[in-house]
C-alpha cells in the first residue's frame, strides 16, 4: 500500500511522525509513504519542453517504479501494489489512473476527499503560464521566453521560490492552490498528455473512493469561527467567490455569484454560516468526487466502491482548522486518524472510535488484497460497487453501516454553473450540433 500526502500539493510530507505505520501493519501488508515536490517546485508549468510540469506527480511515478523493481527485498509482492491518498493525495491517485506513464505501476487504487476533477488541482486553459509569468516577475526574472525564465529560476534558492507563495494569495489564504496538474506538450516522459476530462486512454484500475460528510470545514471554520472575517466574507462575497472557488475565469463569474449567493448564503447567521460550510464542500470536494465517478462508471469495466463518512468521532481535523473546541460535523481528513495515529489530536480515543479505526483498516486493507473491501477478512454488512450513474450506491460509514442510493447528490447544483469546464462541454455539444 502506497501513500500519497495530502496538503493541496502545497505543503504536507509523508514522514512516519505524520503517517506512521502503527495501524496498518497489524494487517498482513507493507506500507510505502513517500514524499514529492510541492508548490511551484512540483508543479509550475511553461507548458512547453522547457518546462512541461507535474514534476510533483512524477516524483510519485519514480516511487512507484522504485517499487516495482525493488519491493521484493522487502517481502513485498510487485504485481498487487495499490495507490491510496488523501485530498491532494486523493487527486494523485486518480491523476495516476488517468496517466499512461504509470500504467501497469499499481493495480488497484482508493482516493479519500479528492480526485483529479477538483477546482484546486485541476489547471484550467491559460493558468499555468499566466502563473509561470508571475512567478518570474516576483523573483526578477524574465518572464519569456520560457527557457530563459527556468534557466534564472533554476539559479535561485529553493526557498526564495518556495516564499512568493504568499504574493499569490488575493484574500487571506486564497486562492489555496496556485501550481496545479497541467496537460503537458506530447513529449518523451509526460505524464498527462489529455484532459482528465476527456475518455480516459487507460485501462482503469478497481478504485475505492469517497467523501466525508462536513469536507468544507477546511476553509469554512477558519471563516466562521471568527467574527470580522465571517463579516468579511459575506461583506466582500462578490470578490472573494470567484477567487476561493476557482471561477474568475468564468466570462459569467457575476452570474455564478448570484447563483452561490442565493443558495447558500441565504437567511440569518447560522443558516449562513452552516451555508459556508456547504458550499467549500460542494464546490472543493462533494461535485469533482461526483463528476469523477460518473466518468469512471461510464469508461471502467473494474469496480468502483464509493463511501461517505458520517462517523463523528471524539476528536475532529478542526481541531486545527480554526477551532479547537467546536463541533463541525465530519471534517476534512478526519478519515485519517481511523488509518494512521495523528499525534496531535486532543482527545482520547472512545470504544466507538476504536471500532471505527478497526473497521476501516479491515476495509481499506481488504480492498488492496483483494481489490474487494469485505474480503477476505469479513464485515458483518455487504458494500456492493457503484452500478450506475442513476444510483450510485454507497456506503454510510457511521455507527452503523448502511448501504444508500444518491452518492454526493446535493452538489448537482455546481453541474449547472457556467464553470469554464461546463461551458467548453456546451459549446463542443453546439459544434456537433451544427
Amino acid at each position: 500500500m502506497v501513500f500519497f500526502h495530502g496538503g493541496g500539493w502545497m505543503c504536507g510530507d509523508g514522514t512516519t511522525y505524520m503517517y506512521g505505520p502503527e495501524h496498518l501493519l497489524d494487517r498482513d501488508v507493507l506500507l510505502v509513504a513517500l514524499n514529492y515536490r510541492l508548490g511551484p517546485l512540483g508543479f509550475l508549468s511553461t507548458q512547453d519542453e522547457h518546462c512541461p510540469g507535474n514534476n510533483g506527480l512524477k516524483d510519485q511515478q519514480e516511487a512507484l517504479r522504485f517499487i516495482q523493481r525493488n519491493i521484493h527485498a522487502f517481502g513485498g509482492n510487485n504485481q498487487s501494489v495499490t495507490i491510496f491518498g488523501e485530498s491532494a493525495g486523493g487527486a494523485s491517485v486518480n491523476y495516476h489512473m488517468l496517466s499512461e506513464t504509470s500504467a501497469g505501476l499499481f493495480h488497484k487504487a482508493i482516493s479519500e476527499s479528492g480526485t483529479a476533477l477538483v477546482p484546486w488541482a485541476e489547471a484550467p486553459p491559460g493558468e499555468p503560464k499566466r502563473n509561470a509569468f508571475r512567478l518570474a516577475k516576483f523573483l526578477d526574472c524574465p518572464q519569456a521566453p520560457s527557457e530563459r525564465m527556468i534557466k534564472c529560476l533554476r539559479n535561485l534558492d529553493s526557498y526564495d521560490i518556495i516564499g512568493t507563495e504568499f504574493k499569490f494569495y488575493e484574500w487571506d489564504y486564497e486562492p489555496m492552490t496556485t501550481f496545479k496538474a497541467v496537460i503537458e506538450p506530447d513529449l518523451p516522459g509526460a505524464f498527462l498528455r489529455r484532459s482528465p476530462r476527456l475518455p480516459p486512454s487507460t485501462n482503469l484500475v478497481p478504485w475505492l473512493t469517497g467523501i466525508n460528510k462536513d469536507e468544507g470545514c477546511l476553509k469554512s471554520v477558519w471563516i466562521t469561527a471568527y467574527p470580522e472575517r465571517f463579516e468579511e466574507f459575506v461583506s466582500g462575497f462578490e470578490t472573494i467567490a470567484p477567487v476561493t472557488f476557482y471561477y474568475e475565469n468564468s466570462p459569467l463569474s457575476e452570474k455564478i455569484t448570484e447563483i452561490l449567493k442565493k443558495e447558500y448564503l441565504n437567511g440569518d447567521e447560522k443558516t449562513i454560516k452552516e451555508g459556508i460550510l456547504k458550499i467549500y464542500s460542494d464546490s472543493y470536494f462533494d461535485y469533482p468526487a461526483l463528476e469523477s465517478v460518473e466518468q469512471t462508471l461510464n469508461y471502467s469495466n473494474n469496480p468502483v466502491y464509493l463511501y461517505q463518512l458520517t462517523y463523528r468521532g471524539s476528536n475532529s481535523f478542526s481541531q486545527i482548522f480554526g477551532d479547537p473546541k467546536g463541533n463541525y460535523g465530519v471534517c476534512h481528513a478526519d478519515e485519517l486518524m481511523y488509518l494512521f495515529p495523528i499525534h496531535f489530536l486532543q482527545n482520547k480515543f472512545s470504544p466507538d472510535d476504536n471500532k471505527i479505526l478497526d473497521l476501516i483498516i479491515t476495509l481499506w486493507t481488504n480492498f488492496a488484497t483483494s481489490g474487494n473491501p469485505t474480503i477476505p477478512v469479513e464485515v458483518p454488512f455487504d458494500w456492493q460497487p457503484a452500478t450506475n450513474q442513476d444510483k450510485l450506491e454507497y456506503l454510510d460509514i457511521g455507527v452503523k453501516q448502511v448501504m444508500k442510493q444518491g452518492f454526493a447528490k446535493r452538489a448537482k447544483l455546481w453541474s449547472q454553473l457556467p464553470l469554464w469546464h461546463n461551458l467548453k462541454n456546451q459549446s463542443q455539444r453546439l459544434k456537433d450540433e451544427l
